[in-house]
C-alpha cells in the first residue's frame, strides 16, 4: 500500500467507491476503516484516522509498518481567511505547532512542512481538474471548542474565552485555517520516513460565519484531487 488517502471520518472511506474503481472494503475497527481501489491505473488505499492527533498517530504508525510510503490527508477545515470560498481547497504546505502528539515526534517549535513532492503533485492535480484552491499554512489544535475559539456553552461571553482573539492571531501568524490532524500526520510521518501532505476542503469559513450545507460534490472532488495527485506521483 504505497499510497494512502487519510480522511478523518470512517464513513468517508466507503464514499470513495463513487470515485475510485474496483473498490474493496478491507475492514473496520473502532475509528479505523480501510478500503482499496484504483484511479488511472494507480492503486490507492484509503484509511480513516478518526479525530485528532492520538488516533492519527496510531493510523500512521500502523500503516507505515504495513508498507505506506506516502500519506495524504483528505479532510475538512474551518477557514480563518474571509477570502476563501466554501467548497474550495487548501493544499497545506505547513502545519503550525500546537498539539501534544506532534511534540513527541518533533520537539522543535518550528512549523512542520509537508513533503514538497506531494504539495507539488496536489497543486498540479487541482489545476488539471480546474478546482478552486490555494496553498497555505494550517493551524492544528487538539481542541474543538475553546481551542478553536468556539463557545462550549450557549450564551457564554466570547470575550471571556481564554483563546479570545485566536483567529486574529492565526492570521498574523500566516495560517488560513484550522484542523485537528495535519500537524500529527506531518510529524509522525516525517519521523518514520513517510512522505506526507494534505488537501483540505473548506467546510466552513469562521471569518464570515458561512457553512457548507451540501458536502457531496466537495467530498467527491476532494478524493478526485488527491487520487489524481497520486497518479502523477506514481508516473514519475
Amino acid at each position: 500500500m504505497p499510497s494512502v488517502l487519510l480522511p478523518g471520518d470512517p464513513d468517508r472511506v466507503s464514499k470513495t467507491a463513487s470515485v475510485l474503481k474496483q473498490v474493496k472494503e478491507i475492514g473496520r475497527r473502532r475509528e479505523f476503516q480501510m478500503a482499496r481501489g484504483m484511479w488511472n491505473d494507480a492503486p490507492i488505499t484509503v484509511c480513516s484516522t478518526g479525530i485528532g492527533g492520538p488516533s492519527t498517530e496510531i493510523a500512521v504508525v500502523e500503516l507505515a509498518n504495513l508498507g505506506m510510503k506516502r500519506g495524504i490527508r483528505v479532510g475538512g477545515m474551518g477557514a480563518t481567511d474571509p477570502s476563501m470560498p466554501l467548497g474550495s481547497f487548501l493544499i497545506v504546505d505547513t502545519a503550525l505547532r500546537n498539539t501534544g502528539t506532534a511534540r513527541v515526534y518533533d520537539r522543535s517549535s518550528e512549523p512542520i512542512p509537508a513533503s514538497a513532492e506531494i504539495v507539488e503533485a496536489l497543486e498540479r492535480a487541482a489545476k488539471a481538474l480546474n478546482l478552486p484552491f490555494r496553498r497555505g499554512a494550517i493551524y492544528t489544535t487538539d481542541s474543538y471548542y475553546w481551542g478553536q475559539e468556539r463557545l462550549a456553552r450557549p450564551g457564554a461571553d466570547p470575550r471571556e474565552l481564554p483563546t479570545a482573539g485566536l483567529m486574529r492571531q492565526l492570521t498574523e501568524a500566516g495560517a488560513v485555517g484550522m484542523d485537528m490532524e495535519c500537524e500529527a500526520l506531518f510529524a509522525v510521518g516525517r519521523a518514520l520516513g513517510v512522505q506526507v501532505g494534505a488537501v483540505l476542503a473548506v467546510h466552513g469559513n469562521r471569518a464570515t460565519d458561512q457553512w457548507l450545507e451540501d458536502y457531496e460534490e466537495t467530498q467527491h472532488n476532494l478524493i478526485r484531487l488527491a487520487a489524481t495527485a497520486v497518479s502523477f506521483l506514481d508516473a514519475r
